[in-house]
């Protein structure tokens, strides 16, 4: 006799809807309540009312139970904004999800590309240069902060189109020094300052401060990546 046989057969004597759980549903084996699962792990596992179970068919229920309720909570968070991986990894964590669930539901997600990190991180640089008026040094360090692969980063700044990157630089450079008072030297470093702190590097902020103050007779100078304080 086989290990499977030796275990007791369990009932299951009810199968009721949560009211409200959405696609859920509560298990109760020998009339008692044993566990609850989503609408597709009730289908793959056929837990209909009067069918048996082994206790070893439960903990692979629970498995595929918990593998679901990891890919559903990703694919949920993936439906407000884009993520990528890492984002996703640490979110399901604090979660309270394992790292073997983690792994199984993330690669589900890659596999079927709704988790891309290349794609993730071209889609972030083209809104935050364009939507968002920021330059590629701080592009750069978000996207190191939400774990991008360094050759990805490297590959999404390459795609920047410079005429793009100068236009938000000036942009923000035009609205900065209008709002901003005192000599000709004095509106440049200030200016200068805020569009570093915006990410732009050096060679943009003086080409946009080279513009801004064309007609003034102050003395030019020149800005250095690290001529500003962050």
């Amino acid at each position: 006799m086989n290990s499977e046989e030796q275990q007791p057969l369990l009932i299951i004597t009810k199968v009721e809807k949560q009211k409200r759980g959405k696609h859920r549903y509560n298990i109760f084996l020998n009339e008692e309540y044993a566990f609850s699962v989503h609408e597709d792990i009730l289908i793959k596992h056929r837990l209909n009312k009067g069918e048996t179970i082994h206790l070893q068919e439960i903990e692979s229920i629970t498995l595929d139970e918990e593998q679901n309720m990891a890919y559903i909570k990703a694919i949920s968070m993936i439906g407000r904004r884009p993520h990528s991986l890492s984002e996703v990894k640490r979110k399901l964590k604090e979660k309270g999800f394992e790292v073997p669930i983690i792994a199984w539901a993330c690669e589900k997600l890659v596999q079927q590309n709704y988790i891309n990190d290349e794609e993730f991180a071209k889609m972030w640089t083209d809104n935050r240069i364009i939507s968002q008026r920021k330059g590629r040094n701080l592009v750069r360090q978000e996207l190191q902060q939400k774990g991008i692969d360094k050759e990805l980063v490297k590959n999404a700044m390459e795609t920047i189109d410079p005429e793009d990157e100068f236009a938000g630089a000036m942009k923000l450079g035009q609205t900065k020094w209008k709002q901003t008072s005192g000599k000709t030297m004095d509106r440049k470093r200030k200016t200068g300052a805020f569009l570093m702190r915006r990410g732009y590097t050096g060679s943009i902020v003086n080409k946009v401060l080279g513009v801004l103050s064309s007609e003034s007779s102050e003395e030019e100078f020149e800005i250095s990546d690290d001529s500003f304080d962050y």
